[in-house]
């Protein structure tokens, strides 16, 4: 309902290194000042908590693992096609289930063999119907599933698919939220404008403008989903690409009440989007407390603008 408390989420980072820098110049002086930004810092410990972790090393054998994956349109729109390399990923790393995000059906193929459950969720737009959008491939069952309507025009899609383990649904949640529509070559563009020209005041407006739309847009989508999620028989896994920070309302909204996989098993740096910087984390995998996490893990090694990100449960 405020909309510019957005802008403290994206910018988070920033803030953190520069307190962190003017501790250290106000210690280095021996001066008290440094208490002020040290009082900042420890007040947002929870938020660092969310970007870098140094948990051990998973011990504990998992009941299933699921994978998430923006695959970037398998890089058919950038002279490639990554179909091939996804399906060798998914099958050499002896995953259960993988959610595949931004995937052109036409343009690829998951093995059958490996993952014999296949559902697409298709992007329906002004009721022309794409053969993109988000595909969920299992080694089990997958019961029912149903796409979450959005009330407003979008390329993007939530879905919930139910999958059935060992005798035990899950309701596992796949979003893909409103994009910024923000490229890395906008942000180099108006990098490279001068602060006092007047294209670069009408740029930034435009800029801010497209962040604003994608913030309003993004926090009724997220309303949606927490609709769907309202009363589900079954223990949910929420994951995707929420195209949004852990310092944001979406990510608060959808965790809310929910363990973030990473901050439980995972390890080292948290940012799981690409460009232009690898600073952002907006791909998450979140669970019911029914389930527990047992590992986290996440990989560049298959190209994209996205890590894929990857966790295992127990029940």
């Amino acid at each position: 309902s405020f909309w510019p408390v957005a802008f403290f989420g994206l910018t988070y980072k920033f803030w953190l290194a520069l307190n962190i820098v003017l501790a250290l110049f106000w210690l280095s002086f021996s001066r008290k000042r440094w208490i002020y930004n040290a009082f900042v810092i420890a007040i947002g410990v929870q938020f660092i908590t969310r970007n870098i972790q140094w948990n051990e090393e998973a011990k504990e054998t998992a009941d299933f693992t699921l994978a998430s994956f923006n695959t970037h349109v398998q890089q058919v729109y950038d002279g490639g096609n990554t179909s091939n390399q996804i399906d060798n990923y998914l099958a050499d790393s002896e995953l259960d289930i993988a959610i595949l995000v931004e995937w052109l059906n036409k343009k690829g193929k998951i093995s059958f063999k490996e993952f014999p459950y296949q559902q697409m969720a298709r992007l329906n737009d002004k009721g022309n119907r794409h053969d993109y959008g988000i595909k969920a491939v299992s080694k089990h069952k997958i019961v029912n599933w149903d796409i979450i309507k959005f009330n407003h025009t979008s390329g993007n899609i939530a879905a919930f698919f139910d999958i059935e383990i060992n005798g035990q649904v899950v309701r596992v949640f796949a979003v893909h939220l409103q994009s910024n529509s923000i490229s890395s070559s906008d942000y180099h563009k108006m990098m490279k404008l001068d602060v006092n020209d007047k294209d670069y005041r009408n740029y930034a407006v435009k800029f801010v403008s497209r962040l604003r739309t994608s913030f309003d847009k993004r926090a009724e989508q997220t309303r949606l989903v927490k609709e769907a999620m309202a009363d589900c028989p079954y223990p949910i896994i929420v994951l995707g690409d929420f195209n949004d920070t852990p310092q944001s309302y979406t990510y608060e909204q959808l965790r809310d009440g929910r363990q973030d996989a990473f901050i439980e098993r995972g390890r080292g740096w948290g940012a799981t989007f690409l460009k232009p910087f690898s600073l952002l984390r907006i791909d998450y995998i979140l669970h019911d407390k029914e389930l527990k996490c047992t590992e986290f893990s996440s990989t560049s090694e298959i190209a994209s603008d996205h890590k894929l990100i990857q966790a295992g449960f127990t029940f």
